[in-house]
């Protein structure tokens, strides 16, 4: 089973490279900076996402056999929110809350670095069309991984894309917000 230890051991090596690249194209110290904190978030979210990765057959089917029946895939909008209120008895409230909170910290990074990384203006819209393009591709990956296992491996989820978006956004709006302070500490220039 390839974990998310496995990340952490490729991530500096990749890091380097690109740390390499940034230099001999001579980009100022703090888009190197910016770009650093970027790869940083997206090792996370990928190692967080997209691991472990099963390949042990025996785990495989003993997760078939543990999620007898499971789906794994929701594709009604806000149906967590729906158990939480329904179902708060029966369900473990707080890890539903921790689900839906940690989904939408999980892309703030995003909305933040993102523009501050890029050689283009960002607005709004593309800003949230990144956040769905990323987060759909996680969902997609997921169920991917889903049918190479015939298992319902990881939870595919609406909600998660819905919070994923919300988190994006927000992130956007802290940037936007924040926005002077960078363009008076003179390390964004748009």
């Amino acid at each position: 089973m390839l974990t998310a230890k496995f990340i952490l051991l490729i991530a500096p090596i990749i890091y380097v490279f690109f740390l390499i690249r940034w230099i001999r194209k001579k980009e100022p110290i703090e888009k190197i900076v910016f770009k650093s904190c970027m790869f940083m978030y997206a090792t996370g979210v990928v190692g967080y996402t997209m691991f472990p990765i099963m390949t042990n057959s025996m785990l495989i089917e003993d997760t078939r056999i543990l999620r007898d029946g499971a789906t794994g895939i929701n594709i009604i909008p806000f149906a967590t929110v729906w158990d939480i209120y329904i179902y708060s008895g029966d369900l473990d409230v707080s890890q539903a809350i921790f689900q839906v909170v940690a989904n939408i910290i999980m892309f703030i990074p995003l909305g933040c670095l993102y523009p501050l990384c890029s050689k283009y203006k960002v607005s709004w819209k593309r800003m949230f069309l990144l956040a769905l393009t990323l987060s759909m591709s996680i969902e997609l990956l997921q169920l991917l991984q889903n049918i190479l296992y015939q298992a319902a491996f990881k939870y595919v989820d609406i909600d998660d894309l819905i919070w994923n978006v919300s988190g994006g956004m927000i992130g956007y709006a802290l940037f936007r917000i924040c926005k002077p302070l960078f363009q008076k500490l003179n390390v964004y220039h748009f």
